[in-house]
């Protein structure tokens, strides 16, 4: 059972809303900070931001006022998609139909409570979902560690490795897709 003194909602953002700046600022913490995906010189001002947040559709949930989980789609932008441009994968015939989920995070402070972790995991895979089903999405891409693949699996989303695995970020990821 979970007991929080505020039930979490998903909220969809754009990035000229008040509440992305803590989603920058979250991104930051978790990509650069702690994971050290990211390199912190390169953003001063301890935002996280990038060219395809503005073709992105960003997902937030919200425990009261606070960050509990972000995750993003990005939709194809110029016939293509990030994915592509980082692995050597075979190009989508229809990249109109495909998207990328990225930046999917829980914040630091929820990870660590099983209940409300797996909460937040399931509030953001099911807005994906909905996106996912709005924008007529065939094919989903992401790029995952093995430990993450393997949590996938385990719920269900049967994502499949389309290409070679490479230290991405610092860590060894592989480009995944999973089909509709």
């Amino acid at each position: 059972m979970l007991f929080l003194k505020a039930r979490p909602r998903v909220e969809r953002i754009l990035v000229s809303d008040d509440i992305f700046h803590k989603v920058a600022q979250m991104r930051y913490r978790v990509y650069c900070e702690e994971m050290g995906f990211l390199e912190k010189d390169k953003y001063p001002k301890k935002l996280e931001t990038d060219e395809y947040d503005g073709s992105s559709i960003h997902i937030a949930v919200l425990i009261g006022r606070r960050l509990a989980g972000y995750a993003r789609v990005i939709l194809p932008r110029n016939g293509t998609l990030p994915i592509f441009e980082h692995f050597e994968i075979p190009p989508e015939e229809d990249i109109d139909a495909s998207c990328e989920v990225s930046r999917f995070m829980i914040s630091k402070l929820y990870r660590r409570k099983t209940e409300t972790r797996r909460e937040i995991f399931r509030l953001l895979a099911e807005e994906i979902l909905k996106v996912v089903e709005e924008h007529q999405v065939k094919n989903i891409y992401a790029v995952v560690e093995e430990w993450l693949l393997k949590s996938l699996h385990k719920r269900g989303y049967m994502f499949e490795v389309v290409g070679e695995g490479k230290d991405y970020m610092g860590a060894i990821t592989y480009p995944t897709r999973l089909e509709r």
